[in-house]
Order: C-alpha cells, then sequence, then structure tokens
C-alpha cells in the first residue's frame, strides 16, 4: 500500500496516466529481480531496468527505454533523493553507445528514406510562384543534400525551438549574390551539445545542371522570407492564439510538416503512378535518403559519419553498400604488397 501511495498519490490517483505506467514497470522490474531498496534508486539498478525494459514490450530503443529511466529519476528527485544517474554519469555515456549497438529492438513504425525520383517529382509539382511551396521546396533540398535531422527545420514543441536554423547561420559565399557554395552552421546536434562550444559545420555547393538548385532555392526563400532581423527562424509558420488568429510567426511545426509533406508524396506518387504507402514517409526520410543515396555512391562510412555528424562510425555502415566486384578489387590491392616473383607457383 506504502508503495501505490507513491505511485498514485496522497488522494490515490495518477496525476499522469504515462507517468503512472512507467512507475509501475519500475515497481515490476524490482519485484521480479529483486531490486531493492526500490528508493532511494541504486545507480547500478537504473542500468539493469534499462537493459529489462526491452525484454518486457519496450521496443522503441533507446529513447523509448530511457523515457521509462527518466521517470524513475525523476520519481527519486520529487521524493527528495539524489538523481541516481548523477554518480555513475561518465559510464552512462559509454552505456548509450553500446546499447544502441548491441540491445536488439523492434521498430514497428520505422520510416522509409525519400529517393531522389521522389525528390524531384514533389518538385515538379510545387508552385514556385508561392512564397510557402519556395519554403517547403528549399527546406527538403536542404535536408536532403546536408542530411540533417528535422528538428532543425521543424520542432515538435516550442522547447526545441532553440534547435531550429536561423538566418544568422547561413554565410553565402564569396556573395549572396555570386553564391557558389553555402555554409550553414547547425549549432546543436545530438552528438555536439551547445554547451560544449563545438556548433557542427556543413556546407551546400551550388548544382548549376540540376533544373532545381538547392542553393538557388535557399537564397529564393531567403529574398522572400527574411525580415531584417538575423535571429530570425529560417523556415517558419504562422503562429496563432487559442482562438486561431494569427499573432506572429514561429518555427515549422513537425505534425505540419508531416501533413504538407505527404500531401505532396501523394500528389506526386499519383502522377507517377506508383504505389507507395505514404504514411511510412516523415521528416526523417530525407535525412535517411541522403544517406541511402551516398552509400548506394559507394561514399565510404568514415565519410559518411562525417556528412551525417554520427557519433559513431557504425551508425553510418548501415547505409554503406559494398559490392562484389569492390572486394575483388580489395583482394587486387592486397596482393599488391606481395614481392613479384619470376617463376610462378
Amino acid at each position: 500500500m506504502a508503495i501505490l501511495g507513491l505511485i498514485f498519490g496522497s488522494r490515490g490517483k495518477a496525476s499522469d496516466s504515462k507517468m503512472r505506467s512507467k512507475r509501475l514497470k519500475y515497481v515490476l522490474f524490482c519485484n521480479e529481480i529483486g531490486a531493492l531498496p526500490l528508493l532511494p534508486t541504486k545507480p547500478a539498478n537504473i542500468l539493469r531496468f534499462a537493459l529489462w525494459l526491452p525484454t518486457r514490450g519496450i521496443n522503441s530503443g533507446w529513447k523509448g527505454c530511457m523515457a521509462y529511466v527518466t521517470e524513475v529519476c525523476n520519481w527519486n528527485k520529487n521524493l527528495g533523493f539524489e538523481d541516481p544517474r548523477v554518480p555513475i554519469s561518465h559510464y552512462l555515456t559509454q552505456f548509450r553507445h553500446n546499447f544502441r549497438r548491441l540491445v536488439t529492438t523492434h521498430h514497428p513504425a520505422v520510416k522509409l528514406p525519400i529517393r531522389p525520383g521522389l525528390l524531384e517529382a514533389m518538385m515538379l509539382d510545387a508552385d514556385l510562384s508561392k512564397a510557402t511551396d519556395v519554403r517547403d521546396m528549399a527546406c527538403y533540398l536542404l535536408l536532403f543534400f546536408l542530411g540533417l535531422r528535422i528538428g532543425h527545420c521543424a520542432v515538435s514543441s516550442p522547447s526545441q525551438a532553440q534547435h531550429a536554423l536561423r538566418f544568422e547561420d547561413l554565410h553565402f559565399h564569396p556573395s549572396f549574390a555570386c553564391c557558389e557554395k553555402v555554409l550553414v552552421c547547425v549549432r546543436s546536434t545530438k552528438t555536439r551539445f551547445r554547451a560544449a562550444g563545438l556548433p557542427f559545420w556543413t556546407a551546400l555547393a551550388r548544382q548549376p545542371h540540376l533544373p532545381f538548385c538547392p542553393v538557388a532555392l535557399l537564397q529564393a526563400h531567403y529574398m522572400l522570407a527574411w525580415r531584417g532581423d538575423p535571429s530570425d527562424f529560417l523556415f517558419t509558420g504562422n503562429k496563432t492564439d487559442r482562438t486561431g488568429r494569427i499573432t506572429g510567426r514561429a518555427p515549422l511545426v513537425r505534425s505540419t510538416f508531416n501533413t504538407t509533406l505527404r500531401r505532396r508524396l501523394t500528389m506526386a506518387v499519383n502522377r507517377l503512378g506508383i504505389d507507395l504507402d505514404i504514411s511510412m514517409y516523415s521528416g526523417i526520410s530525407f535525412r535517411k535518403g541522403c544517406l541511402s543515396t551516398l552509400g548506394a555512391l559507394n561514399v565510404p562510412a568514415h565519410r559518411l559519419a562525417d556528412h551525417a555528424d554520427h557519433a559513431d562510425v557504425a551508425s553510418s555502415r548501415i547505409y554503406t553498400v559494398d559490392t562484389l566486384d569492390e572486394r575483388a578489387t580489395n583482394t587486387t590491392l592486397i596482393a599488391s604488397k606481395f614481392q613479384a616473383r619470376a617463376h610462378r607457383l
């Protein structure tokens, strides 16, 4: 009863059903393996709990398991105990990397990569006389060519707005009018945090041979959206109040971005006459499409990791494509290191 009181609160009700579910999961874990005391939680039990979760129905990988771990840590803090992650912060970082590489998870809703043909079809259907279409196409090409994470262009909540690109994050080289290359500063990523002072720089080159040049479209969007404030968000939508009245501009919302993307994809596949499950595409599809395209072009994993700002080359290897011809060529390279002999055996 004491444990139920801790979970449900003094009035016997849970203020949040998700919070209650996560706490009950932890109680089941403690009961099953004898992880006592329940509270305060021992740091080692945090790691054990994370490994236990995938065996008990939590199939959303590291992110899903950490949601449960975070709730347990918050539970400790709410009761006046120390966050159990603090004493093991260094080991938790190593645990995270190994967890992602070694723990098998099932992702029923994995999104598909967007292919260049689909992107071209959406470009052909766009009306570039409309500012919204210019914005969307510039955003799509920026995501695709640079392999950026969707959070840099569209956010899930206002708290994530700090990660969204701003006008000041772009540098047109050698000048805006005669731009050949756009330098893009990504100030916060999953692998290089803002507090570390190590922003991730990437670059987009002009592609004059393409009917839709990513640099030219980015310039067109810049001229239409620029309002004189470098700190403004690069890709924005209307900000509304509870009555639906427009009150200003805000970063693109992830749900709106995905809805618009799927509408454009529906038009594209209808024109191409192909059958695709549009629900399998979202903002992450551009990043996957970028890395899949580079992998199919035999770009090595270490270059993919640098382009995508992966923390580990192992994350990039899933996109690489090794052919039998390439492996045969590797054996020829090895053979070149043997000393030539006058007589063959």
